[in-house]
């Protein structure tokens, strides 16, 4: 017979146990990488997170913001707006700080801006864009982060 209690389904328990986690993961990563070692880690987070939610089907921007909005907003993670320009597509992404900014704290734009970065250019890449262009960020604040895919 197993001794240990099983998993708290409590949405408290795990969303603290969350909290503790990523904190934690954030602060070591933090005190022992370099900054181009954590723009890189936070890309690649970003890249699987667009890898584990295919957008492969979309046909155009519409669809493919309402695609990745549904992951958004399952997950209390803000939404995205595309538009077309004449040098690459613009990428408006809302609300995508607001509950991680407390747990982040002064570490949220450089964990989530290259992990934007890299879930968009993940998503734009699936979709045949040339690997010649880039997602980078254009400019961030705490309530908007405004990305350009081109070059």
């Amino acid at each position: 017979m197993n001794d240990m209690a099983p998993w708290s389904t409590d949405a408290a328990t795990e969303v603290g146990a969350a909290i503790l986690l990523l904190g934690g993961m954030v602060a070591e990563i933090a005190t022992g990488a370099t900054t181009a070692q954590r723009r890189a880690f936070f890309r690649a987070v970003g890249a699987r997170i667009a890898a584990t939610h295919p957008v492969g089907d979309a046909q155009d921007i519409e669809s493919l913001a309402a695609s990745i909005n549904r992951l958004w907003q399952q997950n209390d993670c803000g939404e995205v707006r595309f538009e077309l320009a004449p040098d690459g597509v613009l990428i408006t992404h809302t609300g995508f700080g607001r509950r991680l900014s407390r747990i982040l704290g002064a570490s949220t734009e450089q964990v989530l801006r290259p992990l934007l970065e890299g879930a968009y250019d993940a998503w734009l890449h699936s979709l045949g864009s040339s690997p010649i262009l880039t997602t980078k960020t254009l400019w961030w604040n705490d309530m908007e982060v405004r990305l350009k895919h081109g070059r």
